[in-house]
């Protein structure tokens, strides 16, 4: 009779306890979630394999024999932990690098380190005179007689200053009869700034470079003190057709419904493209390897996709959602440059910030100090899922600054890798994929267009987009 009250007792005690208990969700597991980080370290394979693709193949530019090798190699590395990569092949506007040349004649001679921006179309050697103009603004252009000349412009911020996009500088540039224009980049260090003349796949109106912010200034203490300056530009990069290809691997799932998990795999060819997004093609790596080992099986399926020809206008991630338009994309998650991870991005997709702000909690080895915020920004492969209305996230990183002022240049190297940074990321961004992948409380969400014309301009990127020529909504 004793032993039947006190097991009475123990039973009402222990239901007692456990209602107190916080409930896990359908999909969260303590264990997964511990295995995945452990995983992320003791078994990382991202960092050899960025090391193959940095130094064997080097900057991969769409189209180029160092991007076809790169993918070689990233796909070898994939079969290599079991996985099977397909490519979606796809022909996009393209542009090649060719023995282009700025040089200095007067007041002397020399020749500039400077690149060609990307869609600058071959173009016959001539010779002009310099004139500064400003930031590039259409009133910078209107201070001097620019017929015939070469325009000089700086890319430092200015105070109260909107800068111009260098598509749009090229644009005024033309307008006010400059025959070309040359970029001092803000940067100082003997860097320029790869980039491209427009995101429109067409030939720029004039030829445009990027030089170093030390010989543009250089120039714009010739042209205050009153010397003529002239300059002989070389052009011989063309605009040609390109083909390219995504990489994608595919964990099936029990549903129709699927999460992407995207990086963009190609980078500038002036450097190795290790940080740029050397970074991201790591990690997206190590993400794949993690769930194919420990969640191989989940009820959404899950695309794994490195993204062709982000640098020159998003073309991979653009053709990818062309081709995927009726499928039931639940998430999109993009990795661009991502650093030790210190928090998320839900880009404006409320129903989605329940789950980033659990796991900052939950996650409570990580530095996610930022914390899930819910802001919206552009340029990068998250971009044309977000023109479709498919909701996105984006981890938000840290790397250290000798890192990011690579940025776009020769510096661009593995040396500057951080291996540690790697084992973070993916850890964090691999439990994030499986919560998505599994938590079937999270609502399949598409927006129309005219619910992605709001959410956009609820974002403050209306304008934005409409500078880039990317706000394809009617009004």
């Amino acid at each position: 009779m004793v032993i039947l009250h006190f097991n009475c007792f123990r039973i009402l005690y222990f239901i007692i306890i456990f209602s107190f208990l916080p409930t896990l969700s359908p999909a969260q597991s303590p264990e997964i979630h511990q295995r995945m980080a452990g995983s992320a370290f003791v078994d990382n394979a991202s960092y050899q394999m960025l090391q193959r693709l940095s130094d064997e193949a080097g900057g991969r530019w769409i189209g180029s024999a160092q991007n076809a090798l790169g993918m070689q190699i990233l796909e070898g590395e994939l079969r290599r932990i079991g996985l099977s990569p397909q490519r979606e092949h796809f022909t996009v506007p393209g542009w090649v690098r060719g023995a282009d040349e700025v040089r200095m004649v007067q007041p002397s001679d020399r020749v500039f380190r400077a690149v060609a921006l990307g869609y600058v179309d071959t173009t016959p050697g001539f010779e002009a005179g310099v004139r500064w103009g400003g930031v590039g603004l259409p009133e910078d252009f209107v201070t001097e007689p620019f017929d015939g000349s070469i325009a000089l412009v700086t890319q430092e911020r200015r105070a109260g200053v909107d800068m111009p996009f260098r598509s749009e500088v090229i644009l005024h540039a033309a307008d006010a009869g400059a025959r070309a224009v040359l970029f001092i980049n803000d940067k100082k260090g003997g860097q320029v700034l790869c980039g491209m003349g427009n995101f429109a796949g067409t030939p720029t109106a004039i030829p445009a470079f990027s030089i170093t912010w030390e010989e543009g200034h250089r120039l714009k203490r010739l042209l205050d003190s009153g010397m003529p300056v002239r300059m002989r530009i070389t052009t011989e990069s063309r605009c040609t057709p390109l083909d390219g290809a995504n990489i994608v691997c595919t964990l099936p799932g029990k549903t129709d419904e699927r999460i992407v998990v995207g990086g963009h795999f190609d980078s500038w060819d002036v450097g190795q493209g290790s940080v740029d997004n050397g970074i991201g093609t790591a990690i997206l790596f190590e993400v794949a390897r993690i769930l194919a080992a420990i969640s191989p099986d989940n009820e959404r399926s899950i695309d794994f996709v490195w993204f062709d020809g982000e640098e020159m206008g998003l073309w991979g991630s653009r053709r990818y959602v062309e081709g995927h338009r009726d499928e039931r994309i639940v998430a999109m998650v993009n990795m661009d440059m991502t650093g030790s991870p210190r928090g998320f991005t839900a880009m404006g997709n409320d129903h989605l910030l329940p789950l980033l702000e659990e796991l900052v909690e939950t996650l409570r080895g990580y530095e996610l100090s930022r914390g899930a915020v819910n802001v919206l920004w552009t340029n990068s492969d998250h971009q044309p899922f977000m023109l479709a209305g498919i909701p996105t996230i984006t981890p938000l990183g840290r790397l250290d600054p000798e890192t990011v002022r690579t940025y776009h240049d020769v510096g661009d190297t593995f040396d500057l890798v951080n291996k540690r940074y790697l084992s973070e990321a993916a850890g964090v961004i691999a439990i994030l994929v499986y919560e998505l992948a599994n938590r079937t409380s999270i609502p399949y969400v598409r927006r129309s267009p005219e619910e992605a014309r709001e959410h956009l301009r609820n974002g403050k990127l209306e304008e934005r987009l409409r500078r880039l020529g990317e706000w394809h909504f009617a009004d």
